[in-house]
């Protein structure tokens, strides 16, 4: 037994090693790029009061209850029900990893970090596993994996984005395509499906692509898998071959409709809201769309060429989310490669691969670049998809994917090179083709890096810590349970910032509370919202007779919400109708008056 074990370790430490130093390479980076020597896991990372805090409102809700489709704690004096926000259900796959360190850790601070610092492991790890599975050498998928899993598209969207950063399964879209057009026994319609185990894992692969990425990453994956089923289709001229990738879609799009079930149900007993989040108007596809031209720009240039990303932001057209785009120098050189592999001949196993990822890459560019086929979409048949710049997660990989596969390449040449006899010689080679193309990731993955991706380490803990004391006087100043009106009326989701105020700064209250009851989270089109309005626009003397009606034991205030002079006048009012002095938070943006 022990000889076998030495045996097998003798033929797998490179396995073992390359993905050790994958782990070490992306915690490395993270912790000097992202300087998490300074990070607090019981601070959030981020806590801007954007769509960050949307994330964090999900962890804490995971502490208190199974899932985060309902919420008795928001929206008073009613509960909330998330269902029409049908995003709310299309990204599973990250709710449920969050839910697994919110049950460990019991802390929603935590949770949220936790969750978010694993999604470039898990990126990573699944990368390596593509890689190795399409015989990619260990120490290249090693070092290739780790420059996806730090990409500056996951690193610039962050936690604000968080349902998009969660890219981890695109690696599992790009493989089913390899598949379908090398494989001829996977999702083949016959009588040995069932009996074919690999049938069982692309139908795994469908399942978790399509409770990841809110819609997009799984229509961008159907997208490519007809792309593939088309090219099967064309090159065979066999309907059979084609059909595999249709199969892929279907069960995509199964999965898809399954995860959206109880949505659809509840709009069928409440009637649909289309109100809740307004996707109307194709011309966003143009304002969202992809930029070639940003596909080779930085984030950031390091100091060494910033003016010239400035000039150019500054002055071109439709500059949006799209920036984000950047493919790092690792993905340029890919896709340069890719576009020359259109003209190629495909006479060998690499010419073929690389063939098609030469075709799902120029398809992914038509689909997603400004007025291109995403456009047409968006006109003649949905507009909901509005962001295709976010295929550029997809075109990044496949880029990453072709340079591994031609550095892969170098170093079966060099040792296959029988002019070359000296066992040495071939060692030395190869030391340096891993040297060089490991300092080409690494500089990769810090040139692409996004200072953005840097949380305000002490802003956020000052404002956490500062509005965790304000809640937490709050309710120990009134019953358990009491329910709090908010100031100012906000509409959810998506309304946009009031002055200082973030989009969802008014979830603080439920964020730092243990059982009180907050106005804010009620979904716009329904009931709910509309008595919320109603209440929000009452002159302040009634507003408070009414609360006091209703149960209410106090109204909260986001001061950053007012301008000067209105503020004065809103807290001056409720001075001397209630007779008393407010509560202020530490850092002043946020006011109590007890009822």
């Amino acid at each position: 037994m022990k000889q076998k074990l030495v045996s097998y370790f003798k033929e797998k430490w490179q396995d073992y090693a390359s993905f050790i130093l994958m782990i070490i390479i992306i915690f490395g980076m993270m912790y000097h790029l992202m300087e998490l020597s300074n990070c607090e896991l019981n601070i959030p990372l981020f806590y801007m009061g954007g769509d960050d805090m949307g994330v964090i409102v999900n962890a804490k809700q995971f502490t208190e209850q199974f899932w985060n489709l309902t919420c008795d704690r928001l929206g008073a004096p009613y509960t909330i029900q998330y269902y029409d926000f049908t995003s709310s259900m299309m990204h599973n796959s990250g709710l449920f990893i969050m839910k697994i360190f919110a049950v460990i850790t019991k802390d929603a601070a935590v949770a949220m970090n936790l969750t978010y610092l694993s999604i470039f492991f898990i990126a990573g790890i699944i990368s390596y596993f593509v890689m190795r599975n399409i015989k990619i050498n260990c120490w290249v998928a090693s070092l290739s994996s780790a420059v996806f899993a730090l990409s500056p598209y996951m690193l610039f969207r962050n936690i604000g984005h968080i349902v998009l950063t969660e890219c981890y399964f695109v690696p599992l879209s790009i493989l089913l395509c390899i598949w379908i057009y090398e494989r001829d026994d996977v999702l083949t319609l016959d009588k040995d499906f069932f009996k074919r185990k690999i049938n069982y894992v692309a139908l795994f692969f469908t399942f978790l692509i399509a409770n990841n990425g809110i819609a997009y990453y799984p229509f961008f994956t159907c997208f490519i898998l007809m792309v593939t089923a088309v090219s099967k289709l064309a090159k065979t001229g066999k309907i059979k071959q084609g059909l595999r990738g249709v199969v892929a879609v279907i069960m995509v799009c199964f999965f898809v409709v399954l995860s959206i079930l109880p949505g659809k149900i509840y709009n069928i007993m409440n009637g649909s809201n289309a109100a809740a989040v307004d996707r109307s108007g194709f011309e966003q596809t143009e304002l969202y769309g992809l930029k070639i031209a940003q596909l080779f720009m930085p984030l950031n240039g390091h100091g060494w060429y910033d003016k010239y990303i400035d000039i150019y932001n500054e002055n071109a057209f439709l500059v949006t989310e799209n920036s984000s785009a950047y493919l790092g120098i690792l993905g340029m050189i890919g896709f340069i490669v890719l576009m020359f592999c259109l003209f190629t001949k495909r006479d060998s196993l690499l010419k073929k691969r690389l063939a098609c990822l030469s075709e799902l890459n120029i398809s992914m560019v038509l689909l997603g670049t400004i007025g291109g086929l995403g456009s047409m979409f968006a006109f003649f048949v949905s507009p909901m998809l509005r962001a295709y710049n976010r295929i550029s997660i997809f075109i990044e990989y496949v880029s990453i994917l072709a340079v591994a596969l031609l550095v892969n390449e170098l170093i079966r040449v060099i040792k296959d090179n029988k002019k070359v006899v000296s066992a040495w010689a071939k060692r030395i080679s190869l030391v340096l083709t891993g040297c060089i193309f490991g300092f080409m990731c690494l500089f990769s993955i810090w040139e692409g890096y996004p200072q953005l991706a840097t949380p305000a380490y002490d802003t956020n803990k000052m404002n956490y810590i500062s509005d965790k004391n304000f809640v937490e006087n709050i309710e120990n100043s009134v019953e358990a349970g009491s329910m709090i009106y908010q100031l100012p009326y906000h509409e959810y989701p998506e309304y946009g910032p009031v002055n200082d105020m973030w989009d969802y700064h008014l979830y603080i209250g439920y964020l730092h509370s243990k059982t009180l009851k907050w106005s804010y989270g009620s979904i716009k089109g329904r009931d709910e919202d509309k008595w919320n309005k109603n209440v929000g626009s009452m002159p302040i003397d009634k507003m408070v007779s009414y609360l006091k009606e209703q149960g209410f034991a106090g109204i909260y205030i986001d001061r950053r919400a007012y301008e000067e002079e209105e503020l004065t006048t809103l807290e001056g009012s409720l001075k001397q109708i209630l007779n008393e002095e407010p509560m202020i938070s530490d850092n002043e943006n946020l006011s109590f008056f007890k009822f």
